[in-house]
């Protein structure tokens, strides 16, 4: 399918947009941004995600929405172009959102975040919501960063943002919480076996606090913001067919919180699954078993699950 590029004439009013983007976030114009208009297939196809979903399917994500209204501009730091796709135009504020992605690149250099996808996913989803934070700051549109970048922005003006651009969050955890990010506080390592309960590791990427919150929120488990706060660090993985979240607490309780928490996502996530005992984890239903020692928690879902549950707590 071709692609046709051109310059920021391509979309009415960019011209325009750009320059409002730039006089409200104080970022410097380098150069014009290419544009490419795109049908709504191949501007879909932009945002399908390229890693194996079978461990989100496994804990029940499937049929589930968690899908987000796409917007009708994306700036894609990988190629530098703003794709738009035809169609109704894109609104002036989604427009500015876009183009101050696109000064923030030309700035600060976000191609080194197309490497930090592949290396630490919760990495860099939160340096991701760092940069939509700061954009949303000019446009006025929603952002997950943008309640960081407000508070940084008070703390200490633009100097504070541009400071946060460059070292970006580390984790969600701190992208959630000023005072983590401000102490740089690191996620606890999440160690993984080769194999467990007799599965091997297919795959696993870091799953962080806030894919925790959006993951019970996604299922309307009560207190998930509180439950997930928690959060010290945690993987996501594949064992053969088993979906595998391994999570560590900062506290015992924190990881009881969890548990407590589990058997409400369970039944919204799995309403078939009964519910038994299967020692030595605390609870089993259906394909799903979920346990805790001290301050790990191991939930798992699909055939085999309380097996390999059981192998990853004990190996803690």
């Amino acid at each position: 399918m071709a692609v046709v590029i051109c310059g920021v004439c391509a979309v009415p009013s960019a011209q325009s947009a750009l320059s409002d983007a730039s006089r409200l976030s104080g970022l410097r114009v380098r150069h014009a941004v290419p544009t490419a208009r795109v049908s709504a297939a191949r501007y879909h196809a932009l945002f399908s995600p390229s890693a194996d979903q079978r461990v989100y399917e496994r804990l029940g994500l499937a049929s589930h929405s968690m899908h987000v209204q796409l917007p009708r501009a994306w700036y894609d730091v990988r190629t530098h172009r703003l794709f738009v796709q035809r169609g109704p135009r894109p609104g002036r504020r989604t427009l500015i959102q876009e183009y101050v992605r696109a000064l923030i690149d030309q700035n600060f250099h976000l191609r080194r975040l197309v490497a930090l996808r592949a290396r630490d996913h919760d990495h860099w989803y939160a340096a991701q919501a760092m940069v939509d934070g700061v954009a949303s700051l000019s446009s006025g549109l929603r952002a997950p960063g943008r309640a960081l970048a407000a508070q940084l922005r008070y703390l200490g003006g633009r100097s504070a943002l541009a400071s946060a651009l460059r070292t970006f969050p580390q984790t969600t955890e701190q992208l959630l919480h000023v005072d983590k990010f401000l102490e740089r506080e690191p996620a606890l390592p999440v160690r993984l076996p080769a194999r467990a309960g007799g599965a091997g590791l297919v795959e696993s990427e870091t799953f962080g606090e806030l894919d925790v919150r959006n993951l019970l929120q996604a299922f309307h488990v009560p207190g998930a913001a509180r439950v997930a706060e928690g959060w010290g660090g945690g993987r996501v993985a594949l064992y053969g067919d088993v979906g595998v979240i391994v999570l560590r607490w900062d506290t015992a309780a924190d990881a009881g919180e969890w548990q407590a928490a589990v058997p409400s996502y369970v039944a919204a996530a799995f309403p078939d699954a009964d519910a038994r005992t299967c020692p030595p984890l605390d609870g089993c239903w259906g394909d799903v078993a979920a346990g805790v020692l001290g301050t790990t928690s191991v939930l798992a879902s699909g055939p085999g699950s309380a097996e390999v549950a059981a192998a990853l707590v004990r190996q803690d």
